[in-house]
């Protein structure tokens, strides 16, 4: 008895990827590198340095809670729906 196995037609050019031939070229959009002078980057990282100062100074202060109000909200609607729960239950017993 001989086992024949059907070659798997959708993934065929999985297995066997075409073959690229040709010349390798760099694109045409890349940047050529830009020189600066010493003064010219020293000024720049001045005004950048500047910026960033002036920004903090602006920024309001990150909040020192732990825990976010929200799930400070949740826990306490959890907590009183338990005890709606228990209280319920020990009023109307049956």
């Amino acid at each position: 008895m001989e086992v024949v196995v059907k070659e798997n037609i959708a993934n065929k050019p999985m297995h066997n990827p075409p073959y690229v031939l040709g010349v390798i070229q760099a694109p045409d959009y890349h940047l050529e590198p830009e020189l600066y002078s010493h003064f010219k980057a020293t000024k720049e990282f001045n005004q950048i340095s500047n910026d960033i100062f002036v920004q903090k100074q602006k920024a309001k202060p990150a909040s020192d809670k732990k825990t976010p109000v929200g799930v400070i909200c949740t826990f306490a609607a959890a907590a009183l729906l338990v005890l709606y729960k228990i209280i319920k239950t020990a009023i109307f017993k049956k």
